[in-house]
């Protein structure tokens, strides 16, 4: 199995050395992967505390650059999810106010 990103989906410039993006032959499980990339920042996080035992070795650059990687994560990250579930609930309340809309006027007629 060649776990190779194909040149077509790598941006002009662009190199992966560590990323596999292999083909799946089904459509992934948003939750699932969602849940599983929550892990793995979980873990990174930690790690990233590991690094400095004391907050005596956190010194101020140390602790701009995790707040700057922090930022970067959770614009990309975050913010996406945050949007997508907005567009979601927002969907889904239209949803139920126009059923219990048709309710309330069959009621009435």
């Amino acid at each position: 199995m060649n776990f190779t990103a194909a040149k077509s989906e790598l941006f002009p410039g662009e190199e992966y050395t560590y990323l596999l993006t292999p083909l799946l032959p089904f459509k992934p499980d948003f939750f699932e992967t969602f849940a599983t990339l929550c892990d793995v920042l979980i873990d990174c996080y930690t790690r990233f505390l590991s690094l400095v035992p004391t907050p005596r070795e956190c010194t101020t650059p140390v602790a701009e650059l995790f707040a700057k990687a922090d930022g970067k994560l959770r614009k990309i990250i975050v913010n996406g999810v945050v949007k997508k579930f907005k567009e979601h609930s927002r969907s889904y309340v239209k949803t139920e106010v126009a059923s219990i809309g048709k309710v309330v006027l069959g009621g009435l007629i």
